[in-house]
Parts: C-alpha cells; structure tokens; sequence
C-alpha cells in the first residue's frame, strides 16, 4: 500500500539500525545488512544527541567520512575521494552548486536544518550505475521526517559560546510543524530555521597573508532555511508529494540563494512498485566567482532532473528484485563575468540515462546483485557503468559482502566550457575551460565481513578506488611567466599579459584502505561505538604524490548513558591523523605542507523536564586543541566552547 512508504521514516529508531530499511543503496528498499554496497545510516536519535550545526556535524562519525578543510571549507570526502566525486541528495533529489561556487564550497551538505533530518545514509564506493555521474566515491542521501495523522511540532533554540573570545559564538532557532490537512489522504509539513555565527576575530591566527594581514579563522554566517510539502494518498495505490523550498546560505562575502520545486509519486502495484521524480532548483551567487577587485559578479545556474524507475519481483529460477529506470537532467549557468568567451554568457548540458539492476537470491543466504546504467552525455556520447556485488550470510550473525563497479565523471559545467575565462594566483594568471577533456573513469572494489548481535557488532572493510583521467583540481597554474611557459596547460598570455592555463587530464589517482566499526551495548542504558580508518590517497601516474587533506589515520569514539529515566550523558572522541595541506604538482616533498594530528573530546547532556520539553548542554574540544592557521593551506578547529539548547514539542 502506497500508506507504508509514509510511516517507513518515522519507525527507524536506533535499535532497528541493523535491520533498518535503505532506499539509497539499491534500486529498491532493502536492509542495510542485505544492501549490496556498505552502507552506515545517521539515524533520528543519533541526530538528538548531537549539537550539530548541519549535516556535515552528523557525518564525523561515519567511517570512511574525511574532511577537505581548505580555506576553513568543510568538503565531505568518501575513502579518499573528494566532494565533487560525492553525490548529494535530499530525499532522494539531487542538489548541485558547484557552477556557482567552482573552487569547491561546502553548501551542498547544509541546505536542510538538522531538525528536519529524519535520518542520514551514506553509501561508500562507486555509485554510477544507480546515479550516474557525481557518484564516483559515493553518494549522501539526507532524508527529511514525513507528515503523519497527528499534528506534531517542535521549537529549538541553541547556542554556542565560545572561551576564547577571538572566536565567533553561533546560535540557531529552528521550527517544525507537520499533520494531516485531511485524515489518511492530504498531510503537511514544514519546517525552517535561522542560524549564525559571528566571525573570528581578524588576528586569531599567527600566519599572515600577502599584504601582511592575518590569515582569516572562520567567517561570518548567516543562513535562512523554510520548506513545506504536500503529501497527498490519491488512494491505496499512488502517493504524490509537492515540495517548495528557499535557502539563502551567506559566508562571508558569498551569499546563495536557492529556490526548489518538486513533485514526486509513487506507487504501490500488483506488479510492484514505482517513483517518478520531477524536480529543479534556481541558485543565484551575489557575489560571484570573485576577482581581484572584490567586486559584485553575481552569477545564476538552473538545475533541472527528471527521473523515475519500477520495481518489480519476479520468481525465475530464483527470486529476483529487478528494478528498471531512466533519467534526465539540465544544467545551465549564466554569468556575464567569466564567461566571455565566443559561447557567450551562458553555458548548458544536458545527460540522459537508462539503468537496470537484478538482486537476485541465488540461495536463502546469497544474494547477488548485477547492475548497469547507460549514460548520454551531451558532449561525451555513451559510457556504460557496470556493477557486479554479492553479499552472503555465513550465519545469522555474519554477512560476507563485496564487489566491483565501474563508474564515470564528466566534467564540470564550467571547466568543459570554451567561454570559461576566470581570474586566479591572486590576479596573477588565468584559468580556461578546455572542451578537450575527457570524462573521469572510476574502477571500485570492496570486501568486507560483519559480525551483529544486539549486544555486540564489529565490521570490517577494505576497499581500493582508481580513477583514470583524474582532471586536477584547480589545474597546474603559476603567475611567473617564465615558469608557466614549461606547463603542459599552457595556453598563452591574455590580454593584460598575464598566462593563462587549461583543465587537463594529467592523472591516475589511487585510494585504498581499511575502514573498522564496533558497537557495543554491555547494558540496556549504555552504548559504547567505536570506528577507525585507515587510508592511503595518492596520485599514482605522472608525478607520483600524496592527495592533500588526507589523513592516513582518522577514529572517532563515543559513548552514550541513559544514567535516569530523564537524564541522557554522552561523550566523544575524534581523532584526525597527520595530513598534507599542501603537495605540489611536481612532486617536490621539500615544499608540500603538513598539518599534525589533533584530537578532540566533546561531553554532552540532555535532560528530559518533561515529555515535551528538553534542555541540552554541553563542553565540546573539552581539552582546548584550538588549532590556528599559521601557512595559507592550514585551517582552523574551534576550542572549547559551551553549548545550550532547549527543544518543545507539541
């Protein structure tokens, strides 16, 4: 019945993580035992517990998750491979700001409020033959609470003050209010919050800048979030959701604003099931790409997705889950600024896709899973993305899992474009898209072994990336002249006689590793969890080098006690191995920049006053391992702080 699908979100509770159902890693929904790829689910409660400023709070703690902090950025990276190979989702739509932010931005992971994340799924390794292009190191699916027959709702208000002073404090206030408009048929939700941080001070940092200015700690923020849909039971078969959304996410001189549309149905069939998605956002940068006079070049992309599949079972030899698809999307950038070239202010591509995927049950224990999806790129034609994977349960406790799965990237919007003309080395050189690019290709594999039991859990995984045609990014770029001459992207000078160099494919890059997990529940009121990941990132074909912000070793440690009935005392541990900051393109180690390895504790509380009301306070980086920025490529972790927050519902 079409019913199931709305109260499927809002039964996950912590202890179904080991059989709850996934709709992010297969073509239908699954367990995430049986999931034919590795997944770990952020679930509601886990949310509660955190003071999470957005998601991306939430994802520290999931193995094989790293953090690209370049600039005091905080880019996820799934084993080793950066954001721009991670898909983002929100209930399952695709969401894209990088035309408008092309040097990479953290938007992406934060335009929902954490209230109204109802869980967090991450798949790690190669997700192509589902969702095509993006999906090359894994995919982020954030997936938002539903309405159900009751009218609920909630008011939070929390803030973070910092000890040292230098520092920038941060507050929220947030809201959600979702019931039905008409029992068992028309159902509401909405939600929205207002966030801040104040920005550090101009000298918390040592190092300094070109002019002789101190390297800037975290900036100001100021973000705005409201969205509501409309869920409407046609009848016991077809579902249908209506979305808008509007964010506007300021840092520092950066302002986007997004506006979202969406209609999403589903079905529930005698043959099986379906979902058809029609969605598309406008994004609008105020300030543009930036430029040397740190002038206003706003700049305008439009997302456009189209995409639906069915599902259906069928008994052939042996069961098989088969779920077939399409998919079509638009992308379009105008931006009078950078693009100036003979295309114009403008630039657009469009891809379309097929896809297949058989889950098929050769035994009552194994389950084989082969998949394939056909990409047309408007400017690269055909690729295949295949995927083979196979998960066996030894027992009822152990699954045995793996497989391999072929993938393919094109580039960027911007970096394929002949009208590309951007301003870079301080106004000093200029970088140029090139339409002699080729799509990235990714090869994955993975094997790993699980043990579950209510009380006790432990997993392990090793996986091994490689990704041929790997376009650097930024490209080699240098404003000395006689040096850019000696660079293979070399194009010539531009008008005010400054080099000017183009995207290239120049590399192979290689990612491998080991990612553990334990979870351990010695009593009903106490839960200790534990994950570690090692991991081995370089560049494996020219110049043979490290990958920089990739920490060799990464763990995280947290312990959760229900110490009353009303009371609920948490603490955790993240570790951040040795890092390079900086490599260079020549392989010169002399020169690369390596930021050490820190550590931070946080100890967090919430009581329970009443059933509708919460308070929750907390010391996060307990010991005080503020970190500062003393070369450009460093970055800055806040120090001790102290967080309050107090949450009604109704």
């Amino acid at each position: 019945m079409a019913s199931t699908t709305l109260t499927t979100a809002q039964e996950l509770t912590e202890e179904d993580v080991l059989k709850a159902i996934v709709v992010s890693a297969a073509g239908s929904e699954t367990d995430v035992k049986n999931a034919p790829a590795t997944v770990s689910v952020v679930t509601s409660e886990d949310i509660a517990k955190l003071p999470a400023q957005d998601a991306r709070a939430l994802l520290e703690s999931v193995p094989g998750v790293t953090f690209n902090t370049s600039g005091n950025q905080k880019k996820v990276q799934i084993r080793g491979l950066s954001e721009r190979y991670t898909l983002f989702l929100i209930d399952g739509k695709r969401v894209n700001s990088d035309p408008n932010v092309f040097r990479g931005n953290d938007y992406d992971s934060g335009w929902v409020p954490v209230e109204a994340i109802e869980r967090i799924e991450v798949v790690r390794g190669a997700m192509s033959s589902l969702y095509g292009s993006d999906a090359i190191g894994g995919v982020v699916n954030i997936i938002t609470k539903r309405a159900g027959n009751e009218w609920h709702g909630s008011l939070t208000n929390e803030v973070t003050v910092q000890e040292n002073r230098k520092s920038g404090d941060y507050g929220r206030s947030s809201f959600s209010l979702s019931g039905p408009i008409i029992k068992d048929r028309l159902f509401l939700k909405t939600y929205g919050s207002y966030d801040i941080r104040a920005s550090d001070d101009d000298d918390i940092n040592p190092g300094l800048q070109r002019d002789g200015s101190h390297l800037p700690g975290f900036a100001d923020s100021d973000d705005k979030f409201i969205d509501g849909t409309a869920t409407w039971l046609v009848n016991d078969s077809n579902e249908m959701d209506f979305n808008v959304g509007y964010s506007n996410r300021k840092e520092d001189l950066t302002t986007l604003e997004r506006k979202s549309v969406g209609v999403t149905h589903r079905g529930e069939y005698d043959f099986g099931s379906s979902e058809v998605k029609v969605y598309g956002d406008q994004i609008h940068n105020d300030y543009g790409h930036g430029n040397t006079a740190g002038d206003m070049q706003p700049n305008t992309a439009y997302n456009f997705n189209a995409d639906g599949k069915v599902n259906h079972e069928v008994d052939l030899i042996v069961p098989h889950k088969v779920t077939v698809g399409a998919a079509y999307k638009y992308q379009e950038i105008n931006d009078k600024f950078v693009l100036t070239g003979s295309g114009g202010s403008e630039s657009s591509v469009w891809q379309a896709a097929i896809f297949a995927e058989d889950q098929a049950a050769i035994t009552d224990r194994f389950e084989m899973t082969f998949g394939t999806r056909f990409d047309n790129h408007e400017k690269f034609g055909w690729n295949a993305s295949p995927r083979v994977y196979g998960v066996y349960n030894l027992t009822d406790a152990v699954t045995v899992k793996g497989g391999w799965s072929s993938s393919f990237k094109a580039p960027t919007l911007l970096e394929n474009s002949p009208s590309w003309y951007q301003v870079s080395c301080g106004g000093g050189c200029y970088m140029v898209g090139s339409e002699d690019l080729k799509p990235e290709i990714g090869s994955s594999f993975e094997a790993g072994v699980s043990y579950d039991q209510d009380l006790f859990s432990v997993g392990l995984t090793a996986f091994h990336n490689d990704i041929k045609d790997m376009i650097p990014y930024p490209p080699a770029r240098t404003s000395d002249l006689a040096t850019a001459m000696t660079y293979d992207n070399y194009v010539g000078l531009s008008s005010d006689g400054n080099p000017m160099f183009s995207y290239e494919n120049i590399d192979q890059a290689r990612t491998m590793g080991v990612e553990a997990s334990l979870t351990i529940r010695p009593r009903d009121d106490l839960t200790i969890k534990a994950n570690y990941t090692y991991l081995d990132a370089k560049a494996i074909s020219g110049v043979k080098r490290p990958l920089a912000y990739q920490p060799e070793h990464s763990a995280n440690v947290a312990m959760d006690w229900q110490a009353t009935d009303k009371l609920t005392l948490g603490t955790k541990v993240n570790i951040v191995g040795k890092q390079y900051t900086y490599v260079p393109t020549d392989g010169n180690m002399a020169n690369a920049s390596k930021a050490e390895a820190y550590v931070t504790a946080d100890l967090t509380g919430a009581y329970e006053v009443n059933d509708n009301f919460t308070l929750k306070a907390g010391v996060l980086n307990i010991a005080d391992n503020q970190i500062y920025r003393e070369e450009s490529d460093d970055f800055n972790v806040d120090g001790r702080r102290y967080y309050f927050s107090a949450n009604l519902r109704f």
